[in-house]
């Protein structure tokens, strides 16, 4: 209904009640005039009131020219502008944290013992001589099921592997202190149990460090044939220190640490606590001269969302800078949490990555 008829109806002699002939109403969200169907209209009092039962609307229409909408969502967009009143905006993708999947087919899963603790693994899609398996790394205080929707899109073209983090997920822990170093010697010790002497590792947060230490170890670097990191840092002067303060972090700690029992219910959640604590506050601790160490040149893709909240945005200059020929990728719209955010982009970056 355009202002100039609004106007036409405020017109009318008011009475106490009379009831109007039956009226068409046309618009869009342009303004532009739609049939709406049959609307019952009366005046009544000091406004002149129309409903339509079937989009739930109703219109009020008061003497000194202030209009009202009272309507349904579903009816919202057939209005023209001027009769919305404002909407609160969706919150950002970039600011949600999506439910953790499960992982495709939620399997059983393996449990392997390597460097004296039990590392659960699970394997999926099919074995291809002519392509590297893809090994991939979970966050701090996560699981393999945060890959559970990437893992779906690879799998159709390539075998992947993922494993729980010691300590994480279904893997138990020691005592022995973590370090992203020990990360991958974990990893490449569940390649080498399947037999496997090279996979591309994709790696998200300490995940991505876990990828990078392995490149930085002579000994585990034969293991990457390629890498793809999500959310990595080089130092820890480079976290966000504010990072723990967002509505996402902690968030993601009621949900893990919930996760955490469920998987182990006789674990040690204060353990595990520490150990990630005390890795996080303390490692890594490379410089650029660490860094230009690593050869793995093109085949290294180091990524980061748009909106990485929990580490500090200079990461994503830097340390592409610092590595030789390695190549940079910036996914948009997301955050730290990109895999969970936006699997599909996500999986795409990979599938690119590994062509």
């Amino acid at each position: 209904m355009d202002y100039d008829n609004a106007r036409r109806f405020i017109a009318f002699q008011p009475g106490k009640h009379e009831q109007l002939r039956s009226h068409r109403i046309y618009f869009n969200s342009r303004g532009e005039r739609l049939d709406m169907g049959a609307l019952g209209l009366r005046i009544h009092k000091r406004r002149i009131v129309a409903t339509c039962s079937f989009f739930q609307l109703t219109l009020k229409f008061y003497y000194n020219g202030f209009l009202q909408a009272h309507y349904s969502a579903r009816c919202r967009h057939l209005l023209p502008r001027y009769l919305r009143p404002p909407c609160h905006p969706a919150t950002p993708l970039w600011e949600t944290l999506p439910a953790t999947p499960d992982l495709p087919g939620k399997p059983a899963g393996t449990k392997t013992t390597v460097n004296g603790i039990q590392i659960w693994h699970a394997e999926f899609g099919t074995k291809s001589s002519s392509k590297l398996p893809v090994l991939m790394l979970h966050g701090g205080f996560g699981s393999s099921n945060y890959w559970g929707s990437v893992v779906e899109k690879l799998m159709k073209n390539h075998y992947v592997i993922v494993m729980d983090a010691r300590g994480q997920g279904r893997s138990t822990m020691d005592s022995t202190p973590y370090s992203f170093d020990l990360y991958a010697r974990d990893a490449a010790g569940i390649l080498k149990s399947l037999g496997i002497s090279q996979a591309a590792w994709v790696g998200w947060s300490e995940g991505a460090d876990t990828v990078l230490a392995a490149l930085l170890n002579s000994e585990l670097a034969p293991y990457v044939a390629r890498g793809f990191t999500t959310g990595a840092w080089h130092n820890v002067e480079a976290n966000n220190a504010t990072y723990t303060e967002t509505a996402i972090y902690n968030e993601f700690i009621t949900r893990a640490s919930a996760e955490y029992r469920a998987f182990q219910p006789n674990g040690n959640l204060t353990a595990l606590a520490n150990a990630l604590t005390v890795l996080e506050a303390t490692q890594p601790t490379w410089t650029q001269s660490d860094l230009s160490k690593i050869t793995l040149g093109s085949k290294l893709t180091l990524s980061w969302g748009e909106h990485e909240e929990a580490i500090k945005l200079s990461e994503l200059t830097l340390m592409p800078s610092w590595i030789k020929n390695s190549k940079s990728v910036i996914m948009t719209g997301v955050s730290h949490f990109a895999p969970l955010q936006d699997p599909t982009q996500f999986a795409a970056a990979v599938e690119k990555f590994l062509a």
